[in-house]
């Protein structure tokens, strides 16, 4: 039984993000009913949908009808989730948003996805993930600026660089301007934030008894995910704060080998060139090859000297010296539909094979976070339009007929009557011990942190550097810090003490480094049996679990470098900013232990959780799916520019500035054409067949139309006619921090106190709750920040601190510019 067993959920959503979300919650037993219109979508069907609407029930209900509409209400009477994605006001004008539906139901969890929120100046704008990532800057982003974002948000962007990357090393299109990538990272950020949103508030209503209104939106999920990219501190000249891991001359480690591409990000290219200087690849000595972290200029001339060496060698005999040498990463970058056939994955069922009534047997992205103690499998292919329909009618009769007065006032766990508030979100009161290292084990505790919960972070000494930089400070913020040696028996017995007064401990390292510090799942349960433990992994609970793994190489493995780069077309792969690797895994492995929670609630027991950074790569990728022996099925593919999947839908360099264009439908077309007169007189675009047929001319006819004036004045007619298009705004991130709505809402903050860049600026909370709304906690600290007071907690006292201190185990307050 999933966790979500006995749930139900009304799925009204349509799009990409509302229906991913629900596939979550249907995998891990939710009975899913999604709601569809008689007459078929009004869009063109995202081909995920094979794969995202796995699972469901199916009724074709007309929400504009007053019956069919009132079938939704009597649903919604005994409901525990409604999930809808209309634009702002739409639900209210139906009567299916939350308030019209909480009378009757007080229980009830609405989540509304949007693409922008309400009532703010983007709210109406058409929410297509292209324009969404045009009108906010990520295109631009994707493509990325000499010194990296920072600097651009800054206005500091660098001009007298050297700029050069050799052609051997470069990754992605050629051309100038910003990148379309395959992957919709707005709406892929949104599910999430919704999935998380609605299981924070299942655990809520255990406390409160009381359901509420979740609120996220497409804009979110990409500020959210941008939080190491868009910042804006008081002290950016601080030691070790910027880094030049995302300046626009980043390769990542992309080679070419003999046969293939490989990904060796954070490999050393002198390792690369050690191992392949003679006839077969070998491991190299120790010490017979450069080490250390090297700036752009000098690594660029590394790969360039290692390229021709990676190219010598077939891709498979690089991962297997990688396997050999069990330190170093390198993974191939493959299909999406070779990830999908990787048995490995299937044996952990991360890929599913589920048996389509259409297409036969299909593989896909399967179960993407488990909750060991309530195991789960997807249930089954997607249902046919209205195929429940005389069901789901009989049971909204049934739930009409139902006597509100027969309603009992839920209780928690025990008979204790539930609380009435959680004042500070819907984790309030969960204590959380974060061992995370890097990015995604640390994300996961943050986006805890942002439902309420209190986060200790608990490093070593030899992490303080790494805490003063950018990508830390966006994955630590509203944290305390203690810096412990957990070799020493007096550091592992603090950090015990900390385990025994938890109610999460979250870890991301590999399974040999968890046991060897006493950090396993047995043995922090045996300090705790109540315990959601989690840790997450790079790769699979298999074969590559004991590899190094991070969010380039899992991306690489799970075929995203390869959509995104347009290599069906003859591109190259490409990796950017949105990868949604790490975070993904971090995401994934919060849902997890949220759930986990809410399971606790109801049961008294805790369990151990976990995901890994493939999974959320599976996840970026999960509308694609394939046949056991690897079939590529027609879906919309990137072209080697980067600029779109097709001719209306994609980018265009104009006179000044790019446009984005989203005419997905007949009446956007003939919108179009009223625009552009010239499509209209021409045969080859006769109907949408002739377009499809022709895309290619398509584009050449739209790209010299386009081409002769501004964008901003294409905007203007294209959007006046009522065509959806965007103009791509570079310099969206350098006003996200001066505009005062958003500050408002919390999705922007400006924090006081961190004794590196002092005031700083940040992406802000990706969730919104009507009932037990978070706030947005503190600024990241620096290591050892809080040992002290976290101690105090603990019953040590000044003596016994000072002990621990003159010892090692503990070290106080520490900047990277003292270390």
């Amino acid at each position: 039984m999933g966790v979500l067993e006995g749930l139900t959920v009304l799925d009204l959503s349509w799009g990409v993000a509302g229906p991913m979300a629900t596939m979550l919650m249907a995998d891990h037993g939710a009975d899913v009913i999604r709601i569809e219109r008689p007459g078929g979508e009004p869009f063109p069907v995202p081909d995920g949908y094979r794969v995202w609407q796995r699972g469901k029930r199916s009724a074709t209900l007309d929400l504009s009808d007053p019956t069919d509409r009132g079938v939704v209400r009597d649903l919604a009477r005994q409901a525990d989730v409604v999930m809808t994605s209309f634009a702002p006001g739409v639900a209210e004008r139906l009567g299916v948003d939350h308030a019209s539906l909480r009378d009757a139901n007080p229980r009830l969890i609405s989540c509304a996805i949007t693409g922008y929120g309400r009532a703010n100046q983007h709210a109406a704008r058409p929410a297509y993930d292209a324009l969404v990532a045009a009108r906010c800057g990520v295109q631009w982003d994707l493509r990325n600026w000499y010194g990296g974002p920072i600097a651009h948000v800054l206005g500091r962007e660098l001009s007298t660089v050297e700029q050069t990357v050799p052609e051997s090393i470069a990754i992605g299109s050629e051309r100038e301007g910003p990148i379309f990538a395959a992957m919709p990272a707005a709406s892929i950020a949104a599910a999430y934030l919704a999935t998380l949103g609605v299981s924070a508030a299942l655990r809520a209503r255990e406390v409160t008894g009381a359901g509420q209104l979740v609120e996220t939106s497409l804009m979110q999920g990409l500020m959210v995910t941008l939080a190491s990219a868009w910042q804006r501190p008081e002290h950016p000249d601080a030691p070790g704060y910027e880094t030049a891991t995302i300046d626009r001359r980043q390769t990542w480690g992309i080679l070419r080998a003999s046969d293939g591409w490989v990904c060796t990000w954070t490999t050393d290219p002198h390792w690369l060139i050690a191992a392949g200087e003679g006839a077969e690849l070998t491991i190299p000595e120790p010490g017979s090859f450069r080490r250390g972290v090297l700036p752009h200029t000098e690594r660029l001339r590394a790969l360039e000297r290692a390229a021709p060496v990676v190219a010598r060698f077939p891709v498979a005999a690089w991962v297997a010296l990688a396997a050999e040498a069990g330190t170093v990463a390198i993974q191939p970058i493959r299909t999406p539909e070779e990830a999908l056939c990787d048995p490995a994955l299937l044996a952990e069922g991360s890929v599913a094979v589920i048996a389509d009534p259409e297409l036969g047997p299909l593989h896909q992205a399967g179960i993407l976070y488990r909750l060991h103690g309530r195991p789960t499998r997807p249930a089954g292919p997607p249902p046919r339009r209205g195929e429940h329909t005389d069901q789901v009618r009989a049971e909204a009769a049934a739930a009409a007929a139902a006597e509100a007065t027969e309603r009992v006032e839920p209780t928690a766990p025990g008979g204790v009557a539930p609380a009435q508030t959680l004042g500070a979100g819907p984790l309030s009161g969960i204590r959380v011990v974060d061992f995370g290292l890097a990015v995604a084990g640390p994300w996961t505790a943050q986006m805890l942190a942002d439902l309420g919960a209190e986060i200790i972070k608990v490093d070593p000494e030899r992490q303080a550097g790494w805490f003063g930089n950018h990508m830390s400070l966006a994955v630590n913020r509203s944290k305390r810090s203690i810096c412990l040696d957990m070799k020493q028996p007096d550091g592992a017995e603090v950090a015990h003490a900390l385990i025994r007064g938890a109610d999460v401990v979250t870890l991301n390292m590999r399974p040999q480094a968890a046991e060897r510090l006493g950090l396993d799942y047995e043995s922090v349960r045996r300090l705790n049996p109540r315990v959601v433990y989690c840790l997450s992994r790079g790769f699979e609970d298999g074969p590559r679990s004991r590899l190094p793994g991070n969010d380039q190489t899992a991306n690489a493995l799970a075929g995203t470098e390869w959509e995104d780069g347009g290599c069906w077309d003859g591109g190259r792969p490409w990796f950017g900013v949105t990868s949604l690797g790490d975070k993904g895994n971090g995401y994934l492995c919060a849902i997890a232990v949220v759930q986990a929670l809410y399971d606790r609630e109801r049961t008294g027991e805790g369990q151990r959780v976990d995901a890994s950074i493939i999974n959320g790569a599976l996840f970026n990728n999960s509308r694609v799916y394939t046949t056991p022996d690897g079939r590529c099925f027609e879906r919309p593919k990137t072209d080697r520019d980067q600029l779109g999947f097709s001719a209306t839908y994609g980018l265009y360099g104009c006179a000044s500035g790019w446009l984005c264009l989203a005419a997905l439908t007949e009446a956007h077309w003939s919108a179009l054409c009223t625009v552009v007169p010239a499509l209209a007189a021409d045969p080859r675009f006769a109907d949408a067949d002739a377009r499809r047929a022709d895309d290619a001319a398509l584009r050449e006819v739209l790209a010299a139309e386009l081409g002769a004036h501004d964008a901003t004045e294409w905007f203007s007619r294209l959007d006046r006619a009522g065509v959806p298009c965007e103009v791509s705004d570079p310099t969206f991130p350098q006003r996200l921090f001066d505009d005062a709505d958003l500050r408002a809402r919390g999705w922007t903050v400006g924090l006081e106190g961190n004794p590196v860049v002092g005031h700083i600026e940040m992406c802000g909370l990706g969730v919104g709750f009507s009932a037990t709304p978070a706030r947005p906690g503190g600024p990241p600290p620096v290591l050892g920040q809080h040992s002290e007071e976290i101690l105090a907690e603990l019953g040590y006292d000044e003596e016994a601190i000072g002990q621990l201190v003159g010892s090692g185990a503990v070290r106080l307050a520490a900047t990277p510019a003292s270390i």
